[in-house]
């Protein structure tokens, strides 16, 4: 899809790598030497590579989704360019990542390990034995975390929850050709989970963003831009509560 410069294609390099790792760490206990925690790091080096241009589009996507009549259209312009200026270097820098021999010698281990894995014995477990309990675990941890946030609890730990909740979609949607309807039940409600945790996640990014921006904006003098960018700022900060409030009903947490 890169190859191609097809829509979306960094993005599900980003998706694929994230599956891929979340399935090496669901089975972990199984995998003989250490060759699935350096695939798991290099698969992490990639999808990394390609984070910073999905960013961005997100970012640049919300801002033309929040912004009103009541913002200056110049500065809405300006803050546009900006970011699509920095989206189209990001992508160029994370194409030339995915297209490299890096990645090509990283697909060509892919092929060899899935063809023939360096299994420990236990990994000859009957997987109707194994899949429920590790399932079990991954949705435990997402309990444990999402019962402990609050309204006011920091950003950084309502992130943790939405990658908690996409790995226990990951093991369900992985663990769903053996255990069945329960399995598809427990991906779909940790899907939603997940959407909501994205979107609060994509407000906070915004934020920060724009804060930065803002803060470029006084150092060269430009105060009005800077308030625009504050007033932005605002915005997507307050978009977080009710996200919040949405995610914790479904919890029934007061």
């Amino acid at each position: 899809m890169v190859e191609r410069g097809e829509d979306d294609a960094l993005h599900q390099v980003r998706v694929s790598c994230r599956r891929l790792r979340s399935d090496l760490k669901l089975f972990r206990t199984f995998p003989a030497g250490e060759w699935a925690t350096e695939l798991r790091a290099d698969l992490a080096g990639l999808a990394q590579a390609c984070g910073e241009a999905r960013d961005l589009e997100v970012i640049a996507a919300l801002v033309r989704e929040t912004a009103t009549s009541e913002d200056n259209p110049e500065h809405v312009d300006t803050i546009l360019t900006k970011l699509t200026v920095q989206l189209e270097r990001a992508a160029a820098r994370s194409a030339e990542v995915v297209l490299g021999e890096q990645t090509r010698d990283l697909l060509t281990t892919l092929e060899a390990i899935a063809a023939a894995p360096d299994l420990k014995p236990t990994a000859a477990q009957p997987c109707s034995e194994v899949l429920p309990q590790l399932l079990h675990t991954a949705t435990v941890k997402l309990e444990d975390a999402a019962g402990k946030l609050k309204p006011w609890t920091p950003d950084d730990d309502w992130h943790e929850v939405r990658l908690l909740a996409k790995r226990v979609r990951y093991a369900a949607d992985t663990s769903a050709g053996v255990l069945g309807a329960e399995a598809k039940t427990t991906a779909a409600h940790a899907a939603t989970y997940q959407e909501l945790l994205g979107q609060h996640q994509d407000h906070c990014a915004a934020a920060d963003a724009l804060t930065a921006m803002a803060a470029d904006a006084a150092a060269q003098d430009d105060p009005e831009l800077s308030f625009t960018l504050g007033r932005l700022t605002e915005r997507h900060r307050a978009a977080r509560k009710p996200l919040r409030e949405q995610f914790l009903s479904l919890y029934h947490r007061p």
